[in-house]
C-alpha cells in the first residue's frame, strides 16, 4: 500500500487524513505535537516540526511517499511544496508556496500586477516601524509576515503603543519581520477557489464578521454565498482570479480575504490551501458539492485527469463561532439539543466540558465553532440564533458568571 503524507494533526487536518485511508494509501501524519487529535487516525506517526523542511524531507524519502498533502493551515505549505520538489512529486513549487504565505512577497506581487495596495512596509526594527507609523499619520497594524491564526496581529492608534506590540508581532514571526500596513475598516469578503493544471475558477465569495473585541482579530462568523449585489461580487471575484492566476498557482485550492475602503478593493491576504474552521472540508462541500479533501488527493498523486465539475447549490451556509470567558465552566446546557439539529454539521462542542478552564482569546486557536446551513440567508439566520439560544454555557470569572461571546 502507498503511502501519503499529512502535514499537520491538528482537527482541522482529520477531514484530510480520513480522506487517505479512505482512498488506499497510508496516511503519514506530521506534527511535532504528539497529543493532536488526528494521530488517532494515522497509519504512521511522525513528531517533527513541519516548517523543518529538510528533516519532513528525510522522513518523507523513509517513507517512500506518493505524495504529499496539507490543507486549512498556511504553515506547511512551505514544507509541502520542498518536499515535492525534492521527490519529483506533484506540486505547486517552493517559490509559488513562498509567494503565498508571506504577507510582503503578497504585496510585491501585487504592485508587480498593477493590483491596488495598502500602503505598507516591511520592517525588522521598531525605529523604522515608528518612522513608517509617524509618515502615515493613521492607525496602522502590525502582522508577522509569515504566521497564521491572527497570532501576533494587533492595531495600533499610537507611538507608545507601536513600541508595546512591535515586540509581540516580532515573536511570532519566524524570520523576525513584521509587516506595518495602513489600516482601514469596512465590508470584508471572503474567497474560496480551485486551480488544475494553472487554470483557476472561483468556487465561492463570502461575507466575514469579526469580533468586536480589541486586537481579536477573529471571524465570528463567515456566511456563504455574500448577501453582496452581484455585480460587486463579480468586482471581488474578479481581483481574486487576478490575483490566483498572476501568483502562478499550478493546482489546488485557495483562500482569499478582501477588505473594502469606500469603493476600492484591497487583499488582505491569500493562501493556497482552503480555508480554516472547516470551510475547506464542509462550507466548500455544502455550498458547492466539491470533495475538496479527494480533489487534494487525487492532486498529490497525479491521479486526476480533469478539473472537478462544480455545481452550485442554493443551499446556504456559515460557521457562527464564540470564545468563553477567561474562567471556569461550571454549567453546560443545550448541548446535546444543538447537535441534533438538522442544520448542524460539524461542531466543537465536544470539547466543552464542566470544570474546563478557557484560554485567553487572544487568537483563533481559543474559538469554539458550529457548522450551519439553511435554505435562504433568512433561514439560515434563524438556525443560527435557535442555536445561540439553545447553547447555555455558564463561566465564572473574575467579574461573576458569564455566558459565551458571540460577537
Amino acid at each position: 500500500m502507498e503511502n501519503i503524507m499529512v502535514l499537520g494533526a491538528n482537527t482541522l487536518q482529520i477531514p484530510l487524513i480520513k480522506q487517505v485511508r479512505k482512498s488506499g494509501y497510508n496516511a503519514v501524519v506530521v506534527s511535532p505535537q504528539q497529543e493532536e487529535p488526528g494521530f488517532k487516525y494515522a497509519d504512521y506517526k511522525v513528531y517533527a516540526d513541519v516548517r523543518d523542511e529538510k528533516t519532513i524531507l528525510e522522513y518523507a524519502k523513509k517513507f517512500n511517499i506518493s505524495g504529499v498533502v496539507t490543507d486549512q493551515t498556511d504553515i506547511p505549505v512551505r514544507t509541502a511544496a520542498y518536499v515535492s520538489d525534492r521527490m519529483g512529486l506533484p506540486g505547486i513549487g517552493f517559490e509559488t508556496a513562498c509567494l503565498f504565505t508571506d504577507k510582503f512577497l503578497m504585496r510585491e506581487k501585487c504592485k508587480e500586477l498593477g493590483i491596488p495596495t495598502l500602503k505598507y512596509k516591511k520592517v525588522n526594527n521598531v525605529e523604522d516601524a515608528i518612522e513608517f507609523f509617524e509618515s502615515l499619520n493613521n492607525d496602522v497594524i502590525l502582522k508577522p509576515v509569515d504566521n497564521q491564526g491572527s497570532k501576533g496581529i494587533s492595531k495600533v492608534t499610537t507611538r507608545e503603543e507601536l513600541i508595546i506590540k512591535f515586540k509581540e508581532a516580532t515573536s511570532y514571526s519566524k524570520s523576525e519581520t513584521v509587516l506595518i500596513e495602513q489600516f482601514v475598516k469596512g465590508r470584508e469578503f471572503v474567497v474560496e477557489g480551485l486551480a488544475y493544471n494553472y487554470e483557476f475558477q472561483n468556487l465561492i465569495c463570502g461575507d466575514t464578521h469579526y469580533f468586536d473585541i480589541p486586537d481579536v482579530f477573529s471571524a465570528t462568523t463567515r456566511v456563504f454565498p455574500s448577501t453582496a449585489n452581484s455585480d460587486l461580487i463579480r468586482r471581488v471575484e474578479s481581483l481574486n482570479e487576478k490575483i490566483i492566476t498572476g501568483f502562478g498557482l499550478k493546482q489546488g485550492v485557495s483562500h482569499s480575504e478582501f477588505i473594502m475602503d469606500g469603493n476600492e478593493i484591497y487583499l488582505i491576504e491569500t493562501a493556497a490551501r482552503g480555508g480554516g474552521v472547516f470551510i475547506s472540508s464542509d462550507l466548500i462541500s455544502l455550498s458547492t458539492g466539491l470533495n475538496t479533501e479527494e480533489f487534494l488527493l487525487r492532486l498529490a498523486t497525479g491521479t486526476l485527469k480533469e478539473p472537478p465539475q462544480i455545481t452550485k447549490k442554493k443551499q446556504v451556509c456559515c460557521y457562527i463561532a464564540f470564545f468563553l470567558p477567561i474562567g471556569e465552566v461550571t454549567s453546560l446546557a443545550g448541548i446535546e439539543e444543538v447537535k441534533q439539529l438538522p442544520y448542524t454539521h460539524r461542531h466543537s462542542l465536544n470539547n466543552l466540558y464542566l470544570g474546563l478552564r478557557t484560554k485567553p482569546y487572544k487568537d483563533k486557536t481559543a474559538r469554539n465553532y458550529i457548522i450551519v446551513s439553511g435554505d435562504n440567508h433568512k433561514q439560515l439566520n434563524e438556525n443560527v440564533e435557535s442555536i445561540r439560544k439553545l447553547l447555555k454555557v455558564k463561566v465564572k470569572t473574575s467579574e461573576g458568571v458569564r455566558g459565551p461571546i458571540w460577537n
